[in-house]
């Protein structure tokens, strides 16, 4: 019998308690942290630094190269990025080294390069791309290169670049814009 007084006690207290509980909260406080939140939602998993060096002048019908190299600045591990980007006009032909297991395609104007390892926070990585213009191209040479880095959780890493846009995986795309005079 003890314990039906202290569940007709706690029948007594409850709604007091649950009020108190459950109070709104004032209306200024809970917009203030609910933007922050979705903010910090917003940021990417990786941010990379980018260094591009390039010529700046070119002799007609010499190769130029592009040597990229990025840094993860974190605040995680980046395993599902790629270096690449936009290329001049009139380009013929593509040369690429990188390191360890890295691979590229190229198709038009475009290249694309990756390699099997994650990037963790404060580790880099470079890829060397040298291009071949076109028989007597001269004028301004321009171009766009960088890392491409998707927010991709844990058990999506193998899907393809096109599967994770359908998905609606962010992406971040950290470039540098460099451009060479070709002249003969």
């Amino acid at each position: 019998m003890r314990h039906l007084s202290k569940l007709a006690g706690l029948a007594l207290v409850a709604p007091l308690a649950g009020a108190t509980f459950f109070a709104a909260a004032p209306a200024s406080a809970a917009p203030a942290t609910v933007k922050s939140a979705t903010t910090k939602a917003d940021d990417p998993y990786s941010v990379f630094k980018v260094k591009l060096r390039y010529p700046t002048k070119a002799k007609v019908n010499r190769k130029i190269t592009y040597k990229l190299d990025v840094v993860n600045s974190g605040p995680y591990d980046a395993n599902y990025y790629w270096l690449g980007g936009t290329l001049p006009k009139g380009v013929k032909k593509v040369w690429y080294t990188g390191s360890k297991g890295t691979q590229c395609d190229w198709s038009g104007r475009s290249i694309i390069c990756w390699n099997p390892y994650i990037l963790e926070v404060d580790d880099s990585d470079f890829v060397d791309i040298t291009v071949q213009f076109k028989k007597g191209y001269t004028g301004k040479a321009s171009a766009r290169l960088g890392a491409i880095v998707f927010d991709v959780p844990t058990g999506a890493e193998d899907l393809d670049r096109r599967a994770l846009k359908e998905l609606g995986y962010k992406s971040w795309f950290y470039s540098k814009a460099a451009t060479t005079r070709i002249t003969k």
